[in-house]
């Protein structure tokens, strides 16, 4: 079927998906209350969703309960109201307090609006048992990390996201069970490496991609229990050894060496999905599924349609961050949840709800923000289930009139800016764009407050000394200033590698570049000339093989 998208104006393509929707309907008194096909192309409905999800953006401000300094993924100027964690858990509040009567003759997105203005959201996304983690969001059970993001049972790590059960790893991006590892990308259970992209089973290997199971490996590509190579070339361990110290002296030394592997690289061929083990199933970054499609980044799944980030999920459609989840249709952050519909980080347990935030643990509840165990709201406010299941139809029916059932909470009442979310990460726009929009955007302005001096990073990482750990550097593709501190530090010696010129954020956005973007293209196998679908897009320089041809050439 073709339609015009909403929000940006272009005509796509939308496949039936009326049978998947049946599945997420709501049955009040026996009534189906259906939900209609989306308005927005699949881009528009995903850039929806991730503007509800900030990972990274952290800031100093205050509770506004108890007024103690906390870090918070709210900045202090933000109009939402913002309580630390042992308030907002407390029973000296009440969500139901905010509760309002729905308004027929307005929209709900409005009346909605207003509610987040006024209930309090908690200050970051954490759980478990959490220890010197402070500057962390979306993050459970782990220890001693820095400003790392969507993780869990990690220790002393740094300056990372989506990396699970691993120690000692910094500026890493969707790495397991690994130790000592840096600027790391989709790698498996490796061990004192940097650079490595697509890697499982390694130790000490360098600007590499694709290896499994090597060991003392610089600038290699596809190779498998394999030893003393450079740039795929065999050496004995004595020449091995003299050849590696060339490398390893400098940032410019490093600069080069990684500018040479990119180049190396793109002579060998692609794999064109990372699917292991799955059934009926196309995306990208995929195990043990069955019947998912267009999706990345699922493990265990089953039944998905256009989902990422997820373990165990199933029966969900259009969804980031669905583990152990049921029935989730246009949801974020919704773990072990049951039928959740339109919403946004919901705690565990919760189940048929819609067009909610941050609630927890609540059931049957439709447009409530920050609930605790309630059922039967209607924006905060609490009703018998008879009320509730008489009124919930006659909103649906407004809604739908209105045109804004069957969608996600438009970008401009997300209670964060479009640059502090994941959004921005995988739909970059510019600030102009942006505002054009009226959306909001959030103005960093460290660069023009700092006013110190340039500091100049030795080269050497044996002529840095802990004196830089007092200094503000500059970072030097963004020019926003930024800090060494005495862990990362020692990481670094310790390593052997130098000291990075750019801030952390722009360290994430050229990892985020480096990594295919979650969404699919037609396109031909290099080789056999087979149709395919891939994260590659036809425009790409990368030589792109079917799984069949790239087993035969890489094995």
């Amino acid at each position: 079927m073709n339609k015009t998208c909403k929000q940006c104006g272009v005509n796509f393509d939308q496949p039936d998906s009326r049978d998947f929707l049946r599945k997420f309907s709501l049955q009040i008194k026996g009534e189906v209350l259906e939900i209609p096909e989306s308005s927005l192309c699949n881009d528009c409905r995903h850039q929806r969703i991730y503007a509800l999800r900030n990972e990274m953006a952290l800031y100093h401000r205050k509770c506004d309960m108890c007024q103690t300094s906390i870090i918070s993924m709210f900045p202090p100027e933000n109009k939402c109201k913002i309580y630390c964690k042992k308030c907002w858990w407390s029973d000296k509040w009440n969500p139901l307090d905010y509760g309002r009567e729905y308004d027929f003759n307005r929209p709900f997105f409005d009346q909605f609006n207003e509610l987040i203005e006024k209930v309090p959201f908690g200050h970051l996304i954490i759980g478990g048992a959490i220890e010197n983690c402070d500057y962390t969001n979306y993050m459970m059970t782990s220890k001693n990390c820095y400003l790392v993001s969507s993780s869990d049972y990690d220790e002393d790590c740094y300056y990372s996201t989506y990396i699970f059960r691993s120690k000692d790893c910094f500026d890493c991006l969707f790495v397991n069970d690994s130790e000592l590892l840096y600027q790391c990308i989709d790698t498996t259970k490796c061990y004192k490496s940097v650079y490595l992209q697509d890697c499982n089973n390694c130790s000490e290997c360098s600007f590499c991609y694709g290896l499994k199971g090597c060991q003392d490996c610089i600038g290699c590509v596809g190779l498998h229990n394999q030893k003393y190579r450079i740039l795929n070339e065999q050496y004995s361990k004595e020449e091995y050894e003299e050849k590696k110290k060339e490398f390893f002296i400098s940032n410019k030394n490093y600069e080069l060496l990684l500018k040479q592997f990119l180049e190396f690289k793109l002579r060998f061929p692609h794999k064109c999905a990372e699917i292991e083990n799955c059934i009926s199933s196309d995306g990208d970054r995929l195990t043990n599924c069955k019947d998912v499609h267009n999706c990345f980044d699922l493990m265990d799944a089953n039944n998905c349609l256009n989902v990422s980030l997820g373990l165990k999920a199933r029966d969900c459609m259009d969804c980031i961050g669905v583990p152990n989840s049921d029935l989730c249709y246009q949801s974020c952050a919704s773990p072990e949840d049951y039928s959740i519909q339109f919403s946004a980080v919901t705690w565990p347990k919760s189940t048929f709800l819609q067009y909610c935030m941050f609630c927890r643990m609540s059931n049957n509840c439709f447009g409530c923000v920050s609930t605790y165990k309630n059922e039967y709201c209607i924006l905060n406010k609490q009703y018998t289930k008879e009320e509730y299941e008489e009124l919930l139809p006659r909103i649906i029916e407004h809604m739908k009139k209105s045109g804004e059932y069957g969608d996600f909470f438009p970008v401009s009442i997300s209670p964060f800016a479009y640059n502090e979310t994941v959004a921005n990460d995988f739909y970059p726009i510019t600030q102009e764009e942006v505002t054009n929009k009226g959306w909001r955007w959030y103005e960093d302005l460290s660069e023009k407050m700092y006013k110190g001096p340039i500091v100049e990073i030795p080269d050497n990482i044996s002529d840095v000394s802990e004196e830089i750990c007092k200094k503000i550097l500059i970072c030097t593709n963004t020019s926003k200033p930024y800090k060494i501190i005495p862990q990362e530090l020692s990481f670094y010696k310790k390593m052997g590698i130098p000291v990075p010129k750019e801030c952390p954020n722009q360290r994430h956005k050229d990892r985020m570049k480096l990594r295919n973007p979650r969404k699919l293209w037609d396109r031909n196998c290099a080789k056999c000339q087979k149709s395919l679908k891939t994260s590659f897009s036809p425009n790409r320089p990368e030589i792109v093989y079917c799984e069949e041809c790239y087993l035969k050439e890489m094995y």
